[in-house]
């Protein structure tokens, strides 16, 4: 059996503008590619030569007041009498 393949000239343009896209988004590829190799180590900064394994202080926290104190949130009222209905 033998097949027959035959390319339209509007086929062509395609696989044409194909291989030429092709062509053009790899020459950028290896351009950004080639820009890595050559480009200058990044400086150093303050935070990367400071040692390792610096001791922190803890974080400063208020006191918790005691359980019997609670202030009062916004929108609440200290000791309002419930009002009764019967």
């Amino acid at each position: 059996m033998q097949y027959v393949i035959s390319m339209t000239s509007r086929m062509v343009t395609i696989a044409a503008c194909c291989v030429l896209l092709l062509c053009v988004l790899l020459f950028l590829l290896g351009f950004e590619i080639g820009a890595r190799f050559v480009a200058p180590p990044a400086p150093l900064t303050a935070q990367s030569v400071a040692p390792t394994l610096a001791i922190t202080p803890a974080p400063a926290t208020a006191p918790e007041p005691p359980a019997g104190a609670s202030s009062p949130s916004a929108g609440e009222t200290d000791a309002a009498p419930a009002s009764s209905t019967s």
